[in-house]
């Protein structure tokens, strides 16, 4: 096909979703250099592609009654002549708006009916690749050479930066090495037990580190608990940073000389601001959701077992993450601290 002069990627949910799509927009930037290039996502997930110096204008879509998007935007998709939409998302609201683009070159996922909307397909995600290579596939659905495979990249202000310090410094003063724990996921089959993360947390004084207790958005009494929980003879409970918007949540993790988390977004966003990254996983598929290299300071707590993937929300029993021991929390907390960190992040 020609060159396009304006190219629409779209991902519709999911904060790290969205930042595991920021690799295809590196690639695109280097195989069409001349293109505008815009995404396409909700307002939360939107947050992640904000700054990214390959694009011009990040579209934040909200509900419309009656409408998969508000009439304005519509306006604006449908003005912007795009001519390569790449949908991402592939849901039956992403490939009506990836049609009603009227782009001539339409990619999204080969799903059912709505397929149909798309004049190239995304074949169905490899259980051996990562999330970053299938979205990257997507270049290959329309003959574009496979793109060398790079980490995400959240790109942050330096008054965003400043302020993310700031945060961190109210909660825990400079000086020691700085941990910080998210110890939320809306879904309980993704969680490692609290009392776990309370003795994380007890444990980190003991590496010459502090930490400090991260909360999304109805995780705050979780995450006061296992706060509470690291309290010890003369010891107060770790510090807990909640309630910040997004932008300042991935600055504050930007912060930091490692990140503990379950899985979820803060298991992208960590090393997408280069902060070595020690990710929990339970149900999921590790070679799918956590493409991030030991060598760059990534550690991964994940074990085998018979029943995975499952996919789970809620499970009435947790062996792939009651089989993860502190002890091995602590000492891959002691390797993301020894890597010394901002980190080069390839996937």
């Amino acid at each position: 096909m020609e060159d396009p002069k304006r190219i629409l990627v779209s991902r519709l949910r999911q904060i790290g979703d969205v930042i595991l799509t920021l690799p295809l927009l590196d690639a695109l930037r280097a195989r069409y250099p001349h293109a505008e290039i815009d995404y396409l996502a909700e307002e939360l997930p939107a947050q992640a592609a904000i700054g990214h110096p390959a694009l011009g204008r990040v579209h934040r879509l909200r509900k419309w009654p009656g409408l998969p998007a508000p009439p304005l935007l519509l306006a604006r998709l449908l003005g912007a002549r795009y001519g390569l939409v790449i949908d991402l998302y592939g849901n039956p609201r992403s490939a009506l708006l990836s049609s009603f683009t009227g782009a001539p070159v339409r990619v999204g996922p080969a799903r059912r009916s709505r397929r149909r909307l798309y004049t190239h397909t995304i074949p169905a995600q490899d259980p051996h690749h990562s999330a970053i290579d299938y979205h990257l596939s997507a270049l290959s659905a329309i003959g574009v050479p496979a793109a060398t495979t790079k980490a995400p990249r959240i790109h942050l202000s330096e008054v965003e930066r400043a302020e993310g310090i700031a945060r961190l410094d109210r909660a825990l003063s400079p000086g020691e090495p700085r941990v910080g724990l998210h110890v939320g996921n809306r879904w309980p089959a993704k969680r490692w037990p609290e009392e776990r993360f309370a003795a994380l947390l007890r444990a980190i004084s003991k590496l010459g580190a502090r930490g400090v207790v991260l909360a999304g958005p109805g995780e705050e009494a979780l995450a006061r608990r296992v706060a509470e929980g690291a309290r010890g003879a003369g010891r107060a409970p770790a510090p807990v940073i909640a309630g910040l918007p997004l932008r300042t949540y991935f600055a504050v993790v930007a912060s930091l000389d490692a990140l503990v988390t379950n899985d979820g977004s803060p298991l992208h966003v960590g090393p997408a601001v280069q902060v070595p990254t020690v990710g929990i996983l339970g149900p999921t598929v590790p070679e799918i959701w956590f493409p991030y290299a030991r060598e760059d300071g990534h550690q991964l707590l994940c074990k085998p077992i018979w029943c995975r993937p499952c996919h789970r929300h809620e499970c009435a029993r947790l062996d792939c993450l009651e089989w993860v021991e502190v002890g091995e929390a602590v000492r891959a907390t002691e390797r993301a601290l020894a890597h010394g960190g901002r980190v080069r992040a390839t996937a």
